[in-house]
Protein backbone atom coordinates (compact mmCIF):
# COMPACT_ATOMS: atom_id res chain seq x y z
CA UNK A 1 0.00 0.00 0.00
CA UNK A 2 1.40 3.16 -0.96
CA UNK A 3 0.37 6.41 1.05
CA UNK A 4 -1.05 9.47 -1.26
CA UNK A 5 -1.21 11.94 1.59
CA UNK A 6 -1.95 12.61 4.75
CA UNK A 7 -3.49 14.92 7.41
CA UNK A 8 -4.13 14.79 11.40
CA UNK A 9 -8.12 13.60 12.16
CA UNK A 10 -9.78 13.40 15.30
CA UNK A 11 -10.52 9.81 16.57
CA UNK A 12 -14.41 10.30 15.46
CA UNK A 13 -13.30 10.71 11.95
CA UNK A 14 -10.91 8.07 12.02
CA UNK A 15 -13.52 5.78 13.38
CA UNK A 16 -15.99 6.61 10.76
CA UNK A 17 -13.34 6.60 7.83
CA UNK A 18 -11.90 2.76 9.10
CA UNK A 19 -15.72 1.78 9.07
CA UNK A 20 -16.61 3.20 5.78
CA UNK A 21 -13.19 1.30 4.50
CA UNK A 22 -14.06 -1.92 6.45
CA UNK A 23 -17.64 -2.05 3.93
CA UNK A 24 -15.44 -2.06 0.85
CA UNK A 25 -13.15 -4.45 2.25
CA UNK A 26 -11.85 -6.68 4.72
CA UNK A 27 -9.57 -5.05 7.52
CA UNK A 28 -6.64 -6.02 8.48
CA UNK A 29 -5.80 -6.64 12.29
CA UNK A 30 -4.24 -3.11 12.97
CA UNK A 31 -6.77 -1.36 11.39
CA UNK A 32 -9.15 -3.55 13.68
CA UNK A 33 -7.80 -2.53 16.77
CA UNK A 34 -7.39 0.96 15.34
CA UNK A 35 -11.56 1.10 14.99
CA UNK A 36 -12.59 -0.51 18.32
CA UNK A 37 -9.95 1.92 20.49
CA UNK A 38 -11.78 4.72 18.38
CA UNK A 39 -15.21 3.99 19.02
CA UNK A 40 -14.35 3.16 22.14
CA UNK A 41 -12.86 6.42 23.56
CA UNK A 42 -13.96 8.93 20.94
CA UNK A 43 -16.00 11.62 22.78
CA UNK A 44 -17.66 12.66 19.81
CA UNK A 45 -19.40 12.11 16.81
CA UNK A 46 -16.95 12.72 13.56
CA UNK A 47 -20.11 16.04 12.38
CA UNK A 48 -19.48 16.79 15.84
CA UNK A 49 -15.45 16.73 16.17
CA UNK A 50 -14.87 18.13 12.38
CA UNK A 51 -17.14 21.66 13.85
CA UNK A 52 -15.32 22.05 17.49
CA UNK A 53 -12.18 21.61 15.37
CA UNK A 54 -13.17 24.60 13.41
CA UNK A 55 -14.41 26.67 16.27
CA UNK A 56 -11.65 26.20 18.35
CA UNK A 57 -9.36 27.01 15.00
CA UNK A 58 -10.81 30.19 15.13
CA UNK A 59 -7.86 30.48 17.88
CA UNK A 60 -5.15 31.41 15.70
CA UNK A 61 -2.79 30.32 18.44
CA UNK A 62 -4.06 26.88 17.75
CA UNK A 63 -2.56 24.12 15.33
CA UNK A 64 -5.06 21.60 13.89
CA UNK A 65 -2.81 19.10 15.72
CA UNK A 66 -3.65 21.14 19.28
CA UNK A 67 -7.41 21.55 18.15
CA UNK A 68 -7.74 17.78 17.10
CA UNK A 69 -5.89 16.29 20.57
CA UNK A 70 -8.34 19.03 22.50
CA UNK A 71 -11.10 17.37 21.08
CA UNK A 72 -10.12 13.75 21.62
CA UNK A 73 -9.43 14.08 25.17
CA UNK A 74 -12.35 16.91 25.91
CA UNK A 75 -10.18 18.54 28.54
CA UNK A 76 -12.30 19.43 31.45
CA UNK A 77 -9.63 21.56 33.16
CA UNK A 78 -7.55 24.83 32.40
CA UNK A 79 -4.01 22.51 33.19
CA UNK A 80 -5.16 19.91 31.26
CA UNK A 81 -5.56 21.82 28.16
CA UNK A 82 -2.13 23.60 29.01
CA UNK A 83 -0.09 19.99 29.43
CA UNK A 84 -2.18 19.41 25.52
CA UNK A 85 -0.78 22.62 24.12
CA UNK A 86 2.54 22.60 25.84
CA UNK A 87 3.95 20.44 22.97
CA UNK A 88 2.96 22.82 20.39
CA UNK A 89 4.84 25.94 21.94
CA UNK A 90 1.44 27.59 22.47
CA UNK A 91 1.29 30.17 24.96
CA UNK A 92 -3.00 30.27 25.57
CA UNK A 93 -4.30 33.65 28.21
CA UNK A 94 -6.22 32.39 30.90
CA UNK A 95 -9.18 33.85 28.89
CA UNK A 96 -8.49 31.52 25.95
CA UNK A 97 -7.88 28.24 27.98
CA UNK A 98 -11.11 29.06 29.65
CA UNK A 99 -12.84 29.55 26.37
CA UNK A 100 -11.52 26.28 24.91
CA UNK A 101 -13.40 24.38 27.95
CA UNK A 102 -16.40 26.60 27.04
CA UNK A 103 -16.16 25.13 23.47
CA UNK A 104 -15.54 21.45 24.28
CA UNK A 105 -18.00 21.74 27.14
Amino acid sequence: MTVISSKPVSMAEAAELLTARGKESELGYEQKEALAHAERFSKSSAKEAVALIKDLMKNKKLTPESAIKLVDIHPKKPDTVRAIILREKIDLSDDEIVEVLKLLD
